[in-house]
Protein backbone atom coordinates (compact mmCIF):
# COMPACT_ATOMS: atom_id res chain seq x y z
CA UNK A 1 0.00 0.00 0.00
CA UNK A 2 2.77 2.52 0.43
CA UNK A 3 4.56 1.83 -3.01
CA UNK A 4 1.17 3.01 -4.69
CA UNK A 5 0.81 6.39 -2.39
CA UNK A 6 4.53 6.89 -3.35
CA UNK A 7 3.87 5.88 -6.99
CA UNK A 8 0.25 8.03 -6.88
CA UNK A 9 2.72 10.93 -5.60
CA UNK A 10 5.38 10.82 -8.26
CA UNK A 11 2.73 10.83 -11.01
CA UNK A 12 0.75 13.77 -9.69
CA UNK A 13 4.10 15.71 -9.12
CA UNK A 14 5.54 14.71 -12.51
CA UNK A 15 2.09 15.68 -14.44
CA UNK A 16 2.58 19.03 -13.20
CA UNK A 17 6.16 19.46 -14.87
CA UNK A 18 7.82 19.80 -11.32
CA UNK A 19 5.50 23.06 -10.55
CA UNK A 20 4.36 23.59 -7.09
CA UNK A 21 0.57 24.58 -7.43
CA UNK A 22 -2.13 24.56 -4.08
CA UNK A 23 -5.03 25.63 -3.15
CA UNK A 24 -3.89 27.33 0.07
CA UNK A 25 -0.47 27.84 2.03
CA UNK A 26 1.53 30.75 3.43
CA UNK A 27 2.83 33.56 0.96
CA UNK A 28 4.80 36.59 0.92
CA UNK A 29 3.17 39.73 -0.74
CA UNK A 30 4.75 42.93 -2.47
CA UNK A 31 3.32 45.75 -4.89
CA UNK A 32 4.38 46.58 -8.51
CA UNK A 33 3.19 48.92 -11.38
CA UNK A 34 3.29 48.19 -15.29
CA UNK A 35 0.83 45.91 -15.10
CA UNK A 36 -0.29 46.62 -19.10
CA UNK A 37 1.26 43.59 -20.75
CA UNK A 38 0.42 40.57 -18.42
CA UNK A 39 2.14 37.24 -19.38
CA UNK A 40 -1.49 35.60 -19.52
CA UNK A 41 -1.99 37.68 -22.17
CA UNK A 42 -5.12 39.44 -21.00
CA UNK A 43 -5.42 42.36 -19.48
CA UNK A 44 -8.28 42.92 -16.28
CA UNK A 45 -9.45 45.12 -14.14
CA UNK A 46 -10.69 44.38 -10.46
CA UNK A 47 -7.38 42.98 -8.54
CA UNK A 48 -4.91 41.34 -10.07
CA UNK A 49 -1.13 40.00 -8.94
CA UNK A 50 1.68 38.06 -10.59
CA UNK A 51 2.79 34.60 -8.46
CA UNK A 52 5.93 33.20 -8.47
CA UNK A 53 6.72 30.82 -11.32
CA UNK A 54 7.14 27.59 -9.43
CA UNK A 55 3.11 28.28 -9.01
CA UNK A 56 2.46 30.17 -12.51
CA UNK A 57 3.33 27.14 -14.51
CA UNK A 58 5.53 28.86 -16.71
CA UNK A 59 9.08 30.52 -17.65
CA UNK A 60 9.27 34.04 -19.12
CA UNK A 61 8.26 33.79 -22.62
CA UNK A 62 6.60 30.23 -22.79
CA UNK A 63 3.36 31.70 -22.58
CA UNK A 64 0.12 31.41 -19.89
CA UNK A 65 0.76 28.85 -16.79
CA UNK A 66 -1.85 27.69 -15.18
CA UNK A 67 -2.52 29.77 -12.58
CA UNK A 68 -3.43 32.25 -14.99
CA UNK A 69 -7.25 33.47 -14.30
CA UNK A 70 -7.40 31.63 -10.95
CA UNK A 71 -8.81 34.04 -7.90
CA UNK A 72 -7.03 33.79 -4.94
CA UNK A 73 -7.88 35.36 -1.20
CA UNK A 74 -4.93 36.95 0.12
CA UNK A 75 -4.36 37.95 4.12
CA UNK A 76 -1.87 39.92 5.36
CA UNK A 77 -0.54 38.95 8.99
CA UNK A 78 2.98 40.55 9.34
CA UNK A 79 5.59 42.98 7.78
CA UNK A 80 8.79 41.14 7.51
CA UNK A 81 10.61 44.74 8.27
CA UNK A 82 9.04 45.67 10.81
CA UNK A 83 7.95 42.60 12.81
CA UNK A 84 6.26 44.97 15.50
CA UNK A 85 3.75 46.02 13.33
CA UNK A 86 0.56 44.53 14.11
CA UNK A 87 -1.73 45.57 11.62
CA UNK A 88 -4.79 46.79 10.75
CA UNK A 89 -4.56 44.07 7.91
CA UNK A 90 -7.17 43.05 5.16
CA UNK A 91 -8.07 40.40 2.66
CA UNK A 92 -8.91 41.34 -0.90
CA UNK A 93 -9.51 38.47 -3.52
CA UNK A 94 -6.99 38.41 -6.52
CA UNK A 95 -7.19 37.05 -10.62
CA UNK A 96 -3.73 36.09 -11.12
CA UNK A 97 -2.76 37.42 -14.86
CA UNK A 98 1.22 37.76 -14.74
CA UNK A 99 4.11 35.78 -13.86
CA UNK A 100 6.66 37.23 -10.88
CA UNK A 101 9.69 35.67 -12.28
CA UNK A 102 12.66 33.84 -10.71
CA UNK A 103 15.54 35.29 -12.38
CA UNK A 104 15.86 38.81 -11.40
CA UNK A 105 13.43 38.14 -8.14
CA UNK A 106 15.76 35.77 -6.60
CA UNK A 107 14.31 37.92 -3.10
CA UNK A 108 10.70 37.06 -3.59
CA UNK A 109 9.76 34.56 -6.68
CA UNK A 110 13.05 32.63 -6.60
CA UNK A 111 11.09 29.73 -5.21
CA UNK A 112 12.50 26.64 -7.30
CA UNK A 113 12.35 22.68 -6.98
CA UNK A 114 15.12 22.65 -4.52
CA UNK A 115 14.63 25.40 -2.56
CA UNK A 116 10.60 25.72 -2.12
CA UNK A 117 10.74 29.24 0.08
CA UNK A 118 11.55 32.11 -0.66
CA UNK A 119 13.86 34.87 1.57
CA UNK A 120 11.26 34.91 3.60
CA UNK A 121 10.75 31.47 4.29
CA UNK A 122 7.15 31.56 2.38
CA UNK A 123 5.98 29.11 -0.39
CA UNK A 124 4.31 30.84 -2.75
CA UNK A 125 4.10 34.95 -3.27
CA UNK A 126 1.84 37.39 -5.25
CA UNK A 127 2.87 40.58 -6.65
CA UNK A 128 0.08 42.41 -6.66
CA UNK A 129 -0.64 45.18 -9.23
CA UNK A 130 -0.74 48.80 -8.27
CA UNK A 131 -2.40 49.72 -11.61
CA UNK A 132 -5.70 48.07 -10.70
CA UNK A 133 -6.13 49.27 -6.78
CA UNK A 134 -5.20 45.78 -5.65
CA UNK A 135 -2.06 47.57 -3.51
CA UNK A 136 -3.61 50.58 -2.52
CA UNK A 137 -6.28 48.14 -0.40
CA UNK A 138 -4.28 45.42 0.91
CA UNK A 139 -1.09 47.52 1.68
CA UNK A 140 -1.20 49.58 4.87
CA UNK A 141 0.10 53.15 4.61
CA UNK A 142 4.19 52.53 5.01
CA UNK A 143 4.43 49.07 4.07
CA UNK A 144 5.32 47.72 0.88
CA UNK A 145 5.92 44.10 1.78
CA UNK A 146 4.10 41.58 4.27
CA UNK A 147 3.76 38.11 4.85
CA UNK A 148 0.42 35.94 5.46
CA UNK A 149 -1.25 33.11 3.63
CA UNK A 150 -3.80 32.84 0.95
CA UNK A 151 -6.43 30.12 -0.53
CA UNK A 152 -8.29 29.96 -3.97
CA UNK A 153 -11.44 31.12 -4.24
CA UNK A 154 -14.10 30.73 -7.11
CA UNK A 155 -13.79 34.15 -9.69
CA UNK A 156 -17.21 34.61 -8.75
CA UNK A 157 -15.95 36.88 -5.90
CA UNK A 158 -13.47 38.93 -7.61
CA UNK A 159 -14.70 42.32 -8.47
CA UNK A 160 -13.41 42.57 -12.20
CA UNK A 161 -13.92 41.77 -15.96
CA UNK A 162 -11.03 40.11 -18.49
CA UNK A 163 -9.87 42.29 -21.29
CA UNK A 164 -9.57 41.53 -24.94
CA UNK A 165 -6.85 39.23 -25.62
CA UNK A 166 -2.84 40.92 -26.92
CA UNK A 167 -1.63 37.83 -28.13
CA UNK A 168 -2.25 34.64 -30.14
CA UNK A 169 -3.00 31.87 -26.78
CA UNK A 170 -3.79 33.90 -24.05
CA UNK A 171 -5.31 31.96 -21.57
CA UNK A 172 -7.29 32.99 -17.80
CA UNK A 173 -9.35 29.83 -18.04
CA UNK A 174 -8.29 29.38 -14.49
CA UNK A 175 -11.40 31.20 -13.57
CA UNK A 176 -13.63 28.41 -14.56
CA UNK A 177 -11.73 25.33 -14.14
CA UNK A 178 -11.88 23.76 -10.68
CA UNK A 179 -9.71 24.41 -7.82
CA UNK A 180 -6.04 22.88 -8.60
CA UNK A 181 -4.93 20.25 -8.97
CA UNK A 182 -7.60 20.77 -12.24
CA UNK A 183 -6.45 22.08 -15.40
CA UNK A 184 -7.25 25.34 -16.50
CA UNK A 185 -4.43 26.97 -19.23
CA UNK A 186 -1.75 24.22 -18.65
CA UNK A 187 1.86 24.25 -17.76
CA UNK A 188 4.07 24.89 -20.07
CA UNK A 189 8.09 24.32 -20.27
CA UNK A 190 9.71 22.31 -16.78
CA UNK A 191 9.84 24.18 -13.47
CA UNK A 192 12.90 26.26 -12.27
Amino acid sequence: MLKLGAILLALATSSLAGYVQKTSGSASFTHYSGCGSPACGKTATGYTAAINQLAFGSSSGLGAGDACGRCFAITASADPYSTSYTGPFTTIVVKVTDLCPASGNEQWCGQTQSSLTNSFDMPFHFDICEDTGGSAKFFPSGHGALTGSFEEVSCSTWSGSDGSSLWNGACLTGESASFWPATGCGNQGTAP
